[in-house]
């Protein structure tokens, strides 16, 4: 007992059973957290837990956070890519916070003015079209189709729509391929054509009318271009929120 190494071995290991042992942060099981647990099982069950259900998820809820606090006291939580996506992604959420109430009508109309491109139809064609899967069939009806023709039982039946109404070049080449699409710009109305080759076969198809392309009223939008403004003030939020972070850290390349 005389040797100062021996003191210091004990003292050290005093300090460091106190250390591990004593509890200086204590589980703390209040009203809030039982409401918080209630709630979120509401939520995901449609009926509040009963008492015996409260106290088997109030007993999960203290396992979980004892073990968390053990992971993090273990450092469990260091260099670890999913946990550090995980805190910035809910970091990420809290900037971009924004209150709806703070948009006027004004911003809307403002934020619809200044992005009156992203709320510009495109030109729009409608089309009917007769499908084969022979072009030699295809190229012998073409003659026969009149306008007394009932048109809609000629051909090979499938799957694909008779008829396109008012639908871009990108949604017809969505349905019939980006090669059918592009022969519809270059047709007349009104007048049976073809045969025109698609993804699935050939096809006969008359144009039937061309809606120019228009900018959508902002009365018939205004919900959508509310959520855009939000959008918009959630990344410019965001932005300047990594920006006052970034001024507080130096970044060393090497």
């Amino acid at each position: 007992m005389r040797e100062p190494l021996a003191w210091f071995i004990l003292i050290g290991a005093i300090i460091f059973a106190a250390d591990r042992f004593q509890d200086d942060d204590p589980v703390i099981v209040d009203d809030a957290v039982r409401h918080q647990i209630s709630s979120l099982w509401q939520t995901q069950m449609g009926v509040s837990p009963d008492d015996q259900e409260l106290k088997s998820l109030v007993n999960h809820w203290i396992r979980e956070e004892i073990f968390y606090r053990e992971a993090v006291r273990l450092g469990l939580d260091r260099d670890d890519t999913i946990i550090r996506r995980r805190l910035v992604q809910k970091l990420e959420f809290l900037a971009q916070e924004v209150n709806e109430n703070d948009i006027s009508q004004d911003d809307i109309k403002r934020h619809y003015e200044a992005h009156q491109a992203d709320y510009t139809l495109p030109v729009r064609y409608s089309i009917s079209q007769i499908y084969f899967d022979d072009i030699e069939a295809a190229i012998r009806s073409l003659p026969e189709i009149t306008d007394s023709t009932e048109w809609q039982v000629l051909g090979k039946s499938s799957l694909l729509p008779r008829t396109l109404i008012k639908k871009s070049v990108r949604e017809i080449g969505a349905t019939f391929g980006t090669e059918f699409a592009e022969q519809v710009t270059q047709l007349a109305t009104a007048r049976w054509t073809g045969p025109m080759t698609s993804t699935f076969g050939f096809h006969l198809v008359r144009l039937d009318a061309i809606a120019e392309s228009e900018v959508t009223p902002l009365t018939h939008i205004e919900r959508q271009v509310m959520n855009d403004l939000i959008h918009k003030r959630r990344d410019d939020s965001l932005e300047d929120y990594y920006r006052d972070l970034l001024d507080q850290h130096e970044v060393k390349y090497q």
